[in-house]
């Protein structure tokens, strides 16, 4: 309507007035009676075009007023484009949330404070709590350009966003509302007291979150805001935001579940420099038996208060802090890290006493951790040590410093004098050590070019390894071998020099892994070490790499890349790489020998990926046909190698290459066994595919032929398949039941399930049970991750011993049956006697998991879609979940 234009035309002109109202009532009255002009209306308009606009729009006569489309096309070059076209199409609140998510990347800096009101306007009605996480990302996102200092707008909808009822939306709101803050340069007059009178007490509202995770979130922001909160003071640090009002949330949170005590520690030196908490609240920490993580935490951050202090404080109240005596092989890695950061602070008396402690390391699991501290000891240390400390610290170190490398001991030792000093450099030629040059062969990396160096050096190496092999056996024939054959250059021919020096040029171009922790008698206790929530969709899959790694797929199209390691230190864990896949990513598969991992997406893309410093990098990558993708992926050892097994939504067993992904064969499986669901894979012969009628295809990898068919006794639709034995499979269905499939005799002599047998043999297909995800910890146990939220651990040899991992209720009781030679294990449904959970700790979770993975999947958390072991640094569960979380449980 034409009076709709006229409104709009103020509207526009006030914009461009600073605010000041274009009409009062009286002067409104004067121009309705031509007394006064619009011309001299809009005189203090600087721009022309903008005030022809305004003054056409504001005419007297309706008639002569364009439309709203014809403004737009008249003067299209005084407006800026419109942003978030496709978000303007969008009816559900959810669609046009993330329509706006998917576009706020590219808005210009121009067009933050539109989108901004745009995202206002619509996060608070949407109904997913995704959503509401996407329009708290679009926030922070427009809070620059010439929105970026000023937190009016976008701070309050993050404040009212950590009242959400969905943990994961408040999580996000806590951290967003840090880094909006930490982004602020100065403070205006009217935001001076927004520490003091707005956010601290919505922080102590939070602190007191029923979610341990949101708890956790709090404690990880504090020390940017103190931080924050210092600068923007002007240094001085006198605001009762920082004197009272922070450090009783810090008193609050000191005396939390664990968990929240680890991220509050890794805060310690933000808080511990502006005067916030002291060593006393921490100290107590170590009196904690149960939770080692705690302990060493405390050690990995104590220097930070001797950074603060004399030296002689230093020396009383913290080097007698450090324990070595500590049982967790953990506390005591990070117990002498603390003490190398505090050699400078410690006396004489002090450094023979714990090198006298390091001594009884010489020889157990941590002697390179004493080396590393004795070797600190002789390069950094400026304090004058006497000949005993010194030759103390050398017998630690002697395996370090000793040269075997020709079977001819060279002890440094014998190269000292007494009068030894710690800041001495000791040169190898005084000592008679002799230096020899080796040039090492690179390794062969099968994704390097045929005319590349590494390929032509590769080839060398093969010839020299024919030749090594030669003169060996020559050698073996011509009696035995000379004295002085080693002396002088090192000679590549002898077979096991050959292997040594491969082996060095294995650690130059593939580093050594952390070893593995064995799994076997290992039990999850459900302790929930991080939550990431980075993927915007459910995780369909996680693979564990040889390393600390692993990777994840999700429904959002994204492979991500995470250190394991970094959740020891913090709770607060973000990805180290990303790969944007398309569609909905389906399958993970790492191979451990050539250190790449396969994906694939609905999309029909498959890609051979490999993690390198802080990235995936794509080696390989393929395309199946329209209308056809990968389910699941594998690996398999044919004639020409290593080849990847690629089951397809056409009932197809693809073939290809592993180096260019090249198609070589495929295998056509009969389509009345139904549609193609999971594999499992041993890696060399054998490949076993399952399918939505309960058939199970054996297939030779080998010779690319399908052997046999099985076909589930109960004939439920088959979920996940999963190597058990050399000739076993677990089968997870969904019905809610793991099944042991030998692959010999075809027969199934186990079942296990959470429901009870007569529910379990009726028709009604529950899918509140079914099981998406199963991993095998050690002969006769495994762990299953099903729909219902829950994560349960089975030991086939002593039922007794089975509990609910993520749930902090008693065992459920447990009954077997046997019938027509299955032994089935199933949990009670009805009222019994409450079994006590297995472990000494119990299978305890932190109160967040506990209410996000009930019964009812509608809860916080949901279903369980994939599951992954780490077995390094320790043994960790690694857990992904329908709303897009990763949970890491030990």
């Amino acid at each position: 309507p034409s009076m709709d234009i006229f409104s709009a035309g103020c509207v526009i002109a006030e914009l461009f007035l600073d605010g000041n109202p274009l009409f009062s009532l009286s002067r409104l009255l004067q121009y309705r009676k031509g007394a006064v002009t619009a011309a001299a209306l809009l005189a203090d308009i600087p721009d022309k075009e903008a005030a022809a606009l305004v003054e056409h729009m504001i005419q007297l006569d309706p008639e002569a007023r364009l439309t709203a489309a014809g403004y737009l096309d008249r003067w299209a070059s005084i407006f800026p484009d419109a942003p978030l076209a496709a978000y303007m199409d969008q009816a559900s609140p959810d669609v046009r949330m993330r329509a706006l998510f998917d576009e706020s990347e590219e808005v210009a800096d121009s067009l933050c404070e539109i989108t901004a009101s745009i995202a206002c306007a619509n996060v608070r009605n949407c109904s997913l709590p995704s959503s509401r996480c996407m329009g708290i990302k679009v926030l922070l996102r427009c809070s620059r350009g010439a929105m970026r200092g000023d937190p009016d707008l976008v701070l309050p909808y993050l404040v009212a966003l950590a009242l959400d009822p969905s943990p994961r939306v408040r999580a996000e709101a806590v951290v967003a509302t840090r880094d909006l803050l930490v982004d602020l340069q100065r403070l205006t007059p009217i935001n001076a007291n927004i520490f003091d009178d707005y956010l601290a007490p919505h922080l102590q509202y939070f602190a007191s979150d029923i979610s341990v995770g949101v708890r956790c979130m709090v404690a990880s922001v504090l020390g940017d805001l103190a931080d924050t909160s210092y600068f923007l003071t002007g240094g001085h640090g006198t605001t009762d935001f920082l004197n009272t009002q922070i450090r009783t949330i810090v008193g609050k949170l000191s005396f939390d579940e664990a968990e929240v005590k680890h991220v509050l520690l890794c805060s310690f030196p933000q808080l511990y420099e502006r005067g916030v908490q002291s060593l006393s609240h921490i100290i107590t920490y170590l009196n904690d038996r149960d939770c080692w993580f705690l302990r060493a935490a405390f050690f990995d951050v104590v220097f930070a208060a001797s950074a603060q202090i004399s030296r002689h404080a230093s020396r009383e109240y913290i080097v007698p802090l450090i324990n070595l005596n500590d049982h967790e092989v953990f506390v005591v890695v990070s117990a002498l890290r603390a003490l190398v950061r505090l050699v400078p602070q410690m006396s004489p008396a002090m450094l023979w006493d714990k090198l006298v402690e390091v001594q009884a390391f010489g020889t157990g699991p941590l002697k390179r951790s004493a080396h590393e501290f004795t070797e600190f000891v002789f390069a950094h240390a400026k304090l004058p040590m006497s000949t005993e400390i010194a030759r103390l610290a050398l017998d630690i170190a002697k395996p370090a410093t000793s040269n075997t490398y020709d079977g001819v001991l060279v002890d440094v030792q014998d190269g000292l004098g007494e009068d030894m000093t710690l800041g001495r450099i000791i040169q190898l030629r005084e000592i008679g050590a002799a230096l020899k040059t080796v040039f090492l062969t690179p390794v062969k990396d099968p994704w390097a070019g045929p005319g590349s160096s590494t390929a032509k050096a590769s080839d060398d190496a093969d010839t020299a390894d024919d030749n090594a092999t030669v003169l060996a056996d020559k050698w073996q024939g011509e009696g035995p071998e000379p004295a002085d054959k080693w002396q002088g250059v090192v000679q590549e021919t002898d077979r096991a020099m050959g292997a040594f020096l491969h082996k060095k040029a294995l650690e130059l171009e593939f580093p050594a892994q952390p070893r593995r922790q064995r799994l076997d008698g290992w039990r999850p206790q459900g302790t929930l070490l991080a939550e990431v929530s980075e993927h915007n969709d459910a995780v369909t899959c996680v693979v564990a790499t040889n390393s600390a790694l692993f990777m994840t797929g999700s429904e959002d199209g994204t492979v991500r890349l995470f250190d394991a390691g970094v959740f020891r230190k913090s709770a607060v864990c973000r990805s180290r790489a990303t790969h944007f896949q398309g569609g909905r990513v389906t399958s993970l598969a790492y191979h451990s020998a050539l250190n790449c991992t396969a994906s694939s997406s609905d999309n029909g893309s498959i890609c051979v990926l490999r993690a390198e410093s802080n990235e995936l990098r794509v080696l390989a990558t393929a395309t199946l046909p329209k209308g056809e993708h990968a389910v699941a992926l594998g690996y398999g050892k044919g004639p020409r190698g290593v080849s990847l097994v690629a089951c397809t939504s056409r009932s197809r067993v693809v073939f290809y290459g592993i180096v260019d992904l090249a198609e070589q064969e495929s295998v056509e499986l009969d389509p009345s066994l139904g549609l193609v669901t999971s594999m499992a894979s041993d890696g060399a012969a054998l490949a076993v595919v399952g399918t939505s009628k309960g058939c199970l295809q054996l297939i030779d990898t080998r010779f690319r032929l399908a052997l046999r068919q099985y076909r589930h006794f109960m004939s439920h639709y088959i979920s996940t398949v999963t190597m058990y034995s050399d000739d076993s499979v677990l089968v997870g269905t969904a019905a809610g039941d793991v099944c042991v499939l030998s692959l010999r005799t075809g027969k199934w002599p186990m079942c296990v399930c959470s429901r009870s047998l007569q529910e379990l043999k009726g028709d009604e297909v529950k899918r509140r049970q079914r099981i998406n995800a199963v991993a095998v910890t050690a002969p006769g146990c495994f762990i299953a991750g099903s729909n219902d939220g829950m994560v349960r651990f089975w030991d086939s040899e002593k039922l007794d011993r089975s509990y609910v991992v993520n749930s902090a209720e008693t065992a459920p009781p447990y009954s077997s049956y046997r019938l027509n030679g299955t032994v089935y294990y199933c949990e009670n449904a009805g009222p019994s006697t409450p079994m006590s959970p297995p472990s000494p700790a119990g299978a305890r979770l932190a109160s967040d998991v506990a209410s996000a993975v009930a019964a009812n999947s509608s809860r916080p958390g949901g279903p369980v879609t994939a599951m992954a072991i780490l077995g390094s640094p320790s043994v960790m569960l690694v857990t992904g979940l329908q709303s897009g979380a990763i949970r890491v449980l030990v």
